[in-house]
């Protein structure tokens, strides 16, 4: 498995490399640490099993995640309470790099978030400045001060420092990389919109 997350690790160095939006947010640590987590393959990562991506430039990375779904330690962060049991079986989160990630770093967090088609994303906001680069399918994004707009593949969304927004999909699922510069240990929280 080791070999899988390297892999996988070398693939967004790549991709990070040949994409001015994601290297001018925030530099890739070149010190990271591989850390064995324990798994946690929840219900919602079983739907990349048999999703396919149609992006030529990041299918590498799309496929690797779907390799490596039931071998890595998937968060969901809120309660039920919420943000409602429908929006749970559609969205899951790992912390790939970072300070309880599968590769250790203070300097930065990359996560890999999942929200299958037909979900809602919940206004929230945290206080660490935050990139989202879409690797495969298809998310309304929204957020306040900004306008709203379907990211595809390739494209970003920056969120500043308590930016309230939120993510909607539609008959499309969302694999997404999620990059947290600043303030790492913040905290997630759903906001009234």
């Amino acid at each position: 498995m080791k070999k899988l997350f390297i892999d996988l690790k070398n693939e967004i160095y790549q991709l990070w490399e040949n994409n001015l939006e994601l290297s001018n947010f925030t530099k890739l640590p070149k010190d990271l640490i591989y850390n064995e987590v324990q798994p946690n393959y929840i219900l919602p990562a079983k739907k990349l099993e048999n999703w396919q991506s149609h992006s030529l430039e990041t299918m590498r990375v799309h496929d690797i995640i779907k390799q490596l779904s039931p071998y890595v330690n998937w968060k969901q962060t809120y309660e039920e309470k919420d943000v409602g049991k429908s929006f749970l079986e559609k969205y899951g989160y790992f912390e790939l790099f970072g300070p309880t990630g599968h590769f250790l770093t203070n300097k930065m967090s990359l996560y890999v978030i999942f929200l299958d088609a037909e979900n809602f994303y919940t206004w929230h906001n945290h206080e660490a400045e935050e990139l989202y680069f879409v690797l495969s399918g298809s998310a309304k994004f929204e957020s306040k001060a900004d306008e709203s707009e379907i990211l595809t593949p390739l494209k970003t969304r920056f969120h500043k420092s308590f930016q309230p927004h939120s993510l909607t999909t539609h008959n499309e699922k969302c694999l997404s990389l999620v990059a947290w510069r600043d303030k790492l240990n913040s905290e997630i929280k759903v906001v009234k919109n």
